[in-house]
């Protein structure tokens, strides 16, 4: 009981020193904006986004089209609304995938040391060596396109910051009293790690996850404009500045709003990020 009592006090804690953090509460706030418009994208659009009409091609923003029509006379903001959607849920999905698979592999080289540690920490290294762009568009070529690939490919690149997290908080960890005794009472490996070492490393890793996805956006976007990510017609901002950039210099719209979408979101998630990892920090109590 005291030991909860405990935790729902440091928590409300953190959650005082992040709202005194006005640039990083903004931030949070704007963020879930865009994830909401992005899941009731198609409740809210005003047009369907797969809607053609070749009739009004590459129209300037208006009150009609707030964002203009495309190249096929697509309405551009109900598109970016959706590729938002496909964007957002690619990030979450390829980091939820490094986070799990990362924390495990990390808890294990901690936990457990020797040949296990050692195994795990090279491997780790190698990937790290590889450019993480260069190892997502090498595993998304040998995989192919779509959804589920692209978030593998993305997922795989940030395995390594997450297991060497995991294995620090371990390390520390592991040989404080209540695991021995734990251990001690014939506790299992497994319930040892997943009730004593993941929810000592949670706060780490929740600002982990919060500046990842914004590296996972980037990343989505990026294989999407080189045509390894996700494929037209399914809207995706990364696809949509792929599309656009053969008219960027007689239609800007095309691409501007798409890129805007990218580095808004990217910049609030790091901020957001930030100040999590701030308030989460306890040097900083006073």
């Amino acid at each position: 009981m005291n030991r909860k009592k405990k935790k729902r006090g440091q928590w409300r804690d953190v959650w005082s020193r992040l709202q005194r953090n006005k640039v990083a509460m903004v931030s949070i706030v704007l963020l879930l904006v865009i994830i909401l418009s992005a899941v009731f994208s198609e409740l809210i659009t005003p047009y369907v986004y797969t809607e053609r009409d070749l009739t009004n091609t590459f129209a300037f923003p208006s009150a009609a089209h707030l964002f203009g029509t495309d190249n096929l006379g697509r309405d551009i903001f109900s598109r970016v609304l959706v590729g938002g959607r496909i964007s957002l849920l690619v990030a979450f999905g390829s980091v939820l995938l490094s986070a799990v698979v990362g924390s495990l592999l990390g808890a294990a080289a901690g936990y457990y040391g020797g040949k296990i540690e050692f195994g795990i920490m090279k491997l780790t290294d190698i990937m790290m060596a590889i450019p993480a762009f260069l190892l997502a568009v090498t595993v998304s070529a040998a995989m192919g396109t779509g959804l589920i690939n692209t978030i593998v490919a993305v997922g795989l690149t940030n395995i390594p910051r997450f297991v060497r997290l995991m294995r620090a908080e371990t390390l520390s960890v592991k040989g404080n009293e209540f695991i021995l005794a734990s251990r001690a009472s014939g506790a299992s490996d497994l319930y040892i790690i997943l009730t004593h070492i993941f929810p000592n490393a949670l706060s780490s890793t929740i600002v982990n996850v919060t500046l990842g996805v914004g590296t996972a956006i980037l990343q989505i976007s990026g294989l999407s404009f080189v045509g390894l990510g996700v494929r037209p017609p399914t809207p995706e901002w990364g696809s949509m500045l792929a599309s656009g950039r053969t008219y960027m210099r007689d239609f800007w719209p095309m691409v501007t709003f798409p890129g805007i979408a990218i580095v808004v979101t990217l910049i609030l998630f790091n901020l957001a990020g930030d100040g999590l990892r701030d308030a989460m920090d306890p040097r900083l109590k006073r």
